[in-house]
């Protein structure tokens, strides 16, 4: 699996459902291979998963409302990226 990149160049930060990558749930990738250095020397280290912005848990990846909202981080910046 390759991690979902979510910082430098190129890159808002935020995913196309208009959620920072922070609230989405964070994977942490413990194996360093896997690991993606950045042009900046920043190492990510988290796999942004389903949007938690109205809840975890149960309600991971769904809307206010239960219907299906973001199951996977994609940076708005490159929408035809698949992570």
């Amino acid at each position: 699996m390759k991690p979902a990149i979510y910082s430098g160049e190129g890159r808002s930060g935020v995913c196309q459902c208009g959620h920072s990558w922070e609230d989405h749930h964070l994977g942490i990738i413990l194996n360093e291979d896997y690991r993606q250095p950045r042009h900046n020397g920043v190492v990510e280290c988290y796999l942004p998963e389903e949007c938690e912005y109205f809840g975890c848990n149960e309600s991971g990846g769904l809307d206010a409302d239960g219907n299906e909202h973001c199951f996977g981080y994609r940076d708005s910046a490159l929408p035809d990226e698949h992570n």
